[in-house]
């Protein structure tokens, strides 16, 4: 079962803002880039609540 808390495992700059490395209570990573200025949207990978697409299925 996983819990609410996480562990912040890495945190750099880059060019197009801050990424941020966590992972959770269950061992999951997750990737989340704050970008630098007020009109940047953040982008986070990993992690709960990520919708995988299917693989294998014709559509």
């Amino acid at each position: 079962m996983c819990t609410d808390t996480s562990t912040i495992v890495s945190r750099h700059t880059t060019s197009e803002g801050v990424v941020v490395w966590s992972r959770c209570g269950c061992g999951r990573l997750r990737m989340l880039l704050v970008p630098y200025g007020i009109d940047g949207k953040a982008l986070a990978a990993g992690g709960h609540g990520t919708r995988h697409p299917r693989r294998g299925r014709a559509t």
